[in-house]
C-alpha cells in the first residue's frame, strides 16, 4: 500500500511543477515580450553664424563659421525628455532682428525655419508638446533655452545657479540671456538642482554639473542599449578643439570650463562613450537626424 501512495504523491508533484513552468515561463512572465528601448533623436534649431573665436579662444579669431544648434528628444520608458529647446520660435523665417534686436543678430546671425523649431520636430516623430515630461536645459542662453515657455506643463530641470544667473546675469553676461524667452515662465514647475542628478533613478539619464560656460551649466549623460553612452555636452564642449584642450571662447569661468571638459573626458573614457557637441558642424553632419538612436 505504500508504493501506490508514493506514486500518487509523485504524480501530484509533477503536475505542480509542470503547471509552474507553463504559467511562469510564458512570454509575459519570462520577459519574452519586446523590451522598450530608450530612443534619442538629435535635431537642430537652425544655425548660428559667428566668429569662431567665440568657441575657441585666441584661435581662428575673425573666421566666420556656420554651426548647428543641437537639441535632443529622448523617449524614456518613464517619460519624454528634451535636452534644450533651441532658439525662440519668434526668430524663425527671417525674423531675427524683430526679436533679438539688431545687435544680437549681427553677432550671432540666428537662422531657422519654422519647421526647425522644437514643437515641429516633436510632431515629426509622433509626439506633441504636451507629451514632454521633463525639459532639461543645459543653460538659459538664447540658443538653448529659447522655447522654455512652450512647455508650461513639463518639469523644467535647471541648476539653481543658472536660474539666478538667467534672471539677474552679471553685466558682462547679459547679452546672451534674452529675458523674453522665459519671463512668463517664472511660475513653471522647476526642479532646481545643485549638482548631479539621476533623472529616473536607473542610471540611464544623469544630469551632470558642468559649470563654466555659465554658472549653472549642465550636461546630460544618456545610456543607450545599442549606441552606448552619449555625453550631451551642451556648451561645456563646443567643438573637438575644446575636447582636445583648446580653451572655450565665451565662458563665465575659464577655470571651471576646463575642469568640466576634463570631467566629461574622464566620464567618456570610463564609460567608453562619446561626447556630442552642441555646435560641432562636422560631427553633427555625420549623425542621422530622421530616425532615432537606441
Amino acid at each position: 500500500m505504500i508504493y501506490p501512495l508514493k506514486s500518487k504523491y509523485t504524480m501530484g508533484l509533477k503536475l505542480i511543477v509542470v503547471s509552474f513552468f507553463m504559467v511562469f515561463l510564458t512570454p509575459s512572465f519570462a520577459g519574452h515580450h519586446e523590451e522598450k528601448l530608450i530612443k534619442l533623436f538629435q535635431v537642430k534649431s537652425g544655425i548660428i553664424e559667428m566668429d569662431k573665436g567665440y568657441l575657441t579662444a585666441m584661435r581662428d579669431v575673425g573666421t566666420i563659421i556656420k554651426v548647428p544648434v543641437a537639441m535632443y528628444i529622448i523617449d524614456h520608458p518613464r517619460g519624454l525628455v528634451l535636452y534644450d529647446t533651441g532658439t525662440n520660435v519668434a526668430i524663425a523665417d527671417g525674423n531675427c532682428a524683430s526679436y533679438w534686436g539688431e545687435g544680437l543678430c549681427a553677432a550671432f546671425h540666428g537662422r531657422q525655419t519654422r519647421d526647425e523649431v522644437i514643437d515641429r520636430w516633436l510632431e515629426k516623430f509622433g509626439y506633441s508638446v504636451s507629451d514632454v515630461k521633463y525639459v532639461v536645459t543645459s543653460h538659459m542662453h538664447l540658443d538653448h533655452g529659447g522655447n522654455t515657455e512652450m512647455f508650461p506643463d513639463a518639469v523644467h530641470v535647471v541648476q539653481k545657479a543658472e536660474m539666478q544667473a538667467a534672471w539677474w546675469p552679471e553685466k558682462f553676461q547679459r547679452a546672451a540671456f534674452v529675458l523674453a524667452d522665459y519671463d512668463d515662465a517664472r511660475d513653471f514647475d522647476y526642479l532646481q538642482l545643485e549638482g548631479d542628478f539621476d533623472l529616473f533613478g536607473d542610471g540611464t539619464m544623469v544630469v551632470l554639473d558642468t559649470k563654466g560656460h555659465t554658472q549653472g551649466h549642465q550636461s546630460l549623460m544618456v545610456k543607450l542599449k545599442n549606441t552606448g553612452t552619449l555625453l550631451l555636452a551642451g556648451d561645456a564642449v563646443y567643438t573637438p578643439e575644446n575636447e582636445n584642450g583648446v580653451t572655450p571662447g565665451i565662458t563665465w569661468s575659464t577655470n571651471e570650463s576646463m575642469k568640466s571638459i576634463d570631467r566629461l573626458k574622464m566620464i567618456r573614457d570610463r564609460e567608453q562613450g562619446e561626447i556630442w557637441y552642441s555646435h560641432g558642424r562636422a560631427q553633427f553632419d555625420s549623425h542621422k537626424h530622421d530616425s532615432a538612436y537606441d
